[in-house]
């Protein structure tokens, strides 16, 4: 078992090629009769491969590893590969196969009768994909189920990554202090530093957190901290930490150095095929090609991240960008509908939602007409076309509650669109609201 251990130690600290060694030294002398060891041995190899960024090797070994564990009736082992399997799923930007992935292990739970803290892991993939989607109240229910489950358990991973996915869910719903409370608890859940941040992204998204609050001297001193530099050749299972990095750059306005890192962040993405992080790397490359005043260079960065994350339907890891990324999109938007070449190959359908979801988050771009959108003079900013239908039922005297059963969305989301509606219109309640649209021509 010593080699085994040793294997441990390696994949810990991101080294797959001692992980891969130390593992192959422990199938020496192994019986028929040692299949538990073999089996996590099959597991230390594949975790090593995801590690080197040979993602399609890991999936087809996890898959094949939990294939074999259910057929022998280890299920609880089945259920802890699941959890890798999901993460390989989305790293390699398969939101839709990543979540089938939970929804299998959340059955494997329950049918199997094995104890609920198991299904944690699970919960938290769930969680993760749905906040990516920017469905936050589901992904909240996940999020806490899974906080709980995991809670129960030894092993630290599921129950900081739970911790982490609640910290953004909270910072997206504008729960600044909440999401800092949760990121701290996931400090002192998974402390160790050393371990790399592929298997422990805890510190990297502390950071980004602090920089998402506007406390840039604390990243950056934490970036320090960690030794990153912008000439450095970053490695996949540090990648989480040469993002923060390149985000403080951003930050502090040097968007020369920024690009740099990203380039090569971006063809190691390329290279290993995971559309996951090519997605979020090419997304902060526009912004620095922005930065730095290459117009067309963002647009371009930007309808090549879109493309890729149009299929599985991405939005979070745009609006976790904020305003810049929110007036980038904007840009583009006009491009596509003037149908320029930049915005070539940009779903229209996609881009309006995400604009949408901007708009929801009090981030719409002035001026921004688009199908189903109104831009009237006199108003604060334009109303999107669900904010119309809210304001409609608003004048027929419809309850927000009533509203969000009419609409199909959650009655949190109606008050927001609500909100929306009053900052825009410069109004104080409903019914100023009302009268304001009347003024305005919005209503009839």
């Amino acid at each position: 078992m010593l080699p085994l251990l040793r294997a441990e130690l390696a994949r810990q600290h991101g080294d797959p090629d001692r992980t891969i060694a130390f593992a192959q030294q422990a199938l020496v002398g192994l019986s028929e009769n040692d299949q538990l060891v073999r089996s996590l041995v099959d597991w230390t190899l594949a975790v090593a491969d995801w590690l080197g960024g040979r993602l399609v090797q890991a999936e087809h070994a996890l898959v094949h590893i939990v294939a074999a564990q259910r057929a022998a009736g280890e299920h609880d082992l089945a259920l802890s590969v699941f959890y890798e399997l999901s993460l390989v799923r989305r790293a390699r930007g398969r939101l839709d196969a990543a979540r089938r992935t939970c929804q299998e292990a959340l059955e494997l739970a329950t049918e199997s009768g094995r104890s609920l803290p198991a299904a944690g892991a699970a919960h938290v993939g769930f969680a993760e994909v749905l906040r990516q989607r920017d469905e936050l109240d589901a992904a909240l229910d996940h999020a806490t189920q899974s906080v709980a489950l995991s809670r129960q358990l030894a092993y630290a991973q599921p129950l900081a990554a739970g911790l982490t996915t609640l910290a953004w869910i909270r910072h997206a719903q504008g729960d600044r202090t909440g999401a800092l409370e949760a990121i701290r608890e996931a400090e002192r859940v998974q402390p160790d530093p050393g371990v790399v941040a592929l298997l422990n992204p805890v510190p990297a998204q502390r950071a980004r957190l602090l920089l998402a609050n506007g406390q840039v001297a604390e990243a950056a001193r934490w970036v320090r901290a960690r030794g990153l530099a912008a000439d450095d050749q970053p490695s996949y299972p540090r990648e989480g930490e040469y993002l923060v990095l390149a985000r403080v750059l951003l930050a502090e306005q040097t968007p020369d150095l920024a690009l740099g890192l990203l380039g090569r962040l971006r063809d190691l993405a390329v290279a290993q095929e995971r559309a996951g992080s090519l997605i979020e790397v090419q997304g902060l490359r526009a912004l620095a090609l922005a930065a730095a005043g290459d117009q067309a260079g963002a647009l371009a960065a930007l309808a090549e991240a879109l493309a890729l994350a149009a299929p599985e339907g991405y939005l979070r890891v745009f609006l976790d960008e904020g305003a810049p990324m929110a007036t980038l999109l904007g840009k583009l938007a006009a491009a596509t509908a003037k149908g320029q070449a930049t915005a070539a190959g940009v779903s229209r359908p996609y881009l309006d939602r995400l604009l949408e979801a901007f708009d929801q988050a009090g981030l719409g771009i002035l001026p921004r007409p688009r199908p189903g959108g109104v831009v009237v003079a006199g108003l604060v900013a334009p109303l999107s076309a669900r904010e119309l239908e809210v304001l409609g039922l608003l004048a027929a005297g419809v309850s927000n509650r009533a509203i969000a059963e009419q609409l199909v969305i959650t009655l949190d989301t109606v008050k927001r669109h609500v909100t929306h509606i009053l900052d825009k219109l410069g109004a104080a309640n409903r019914t100023q609201a009302v009268t304001r649209a009347r003024e305005l021509g919005l209503l009839r």
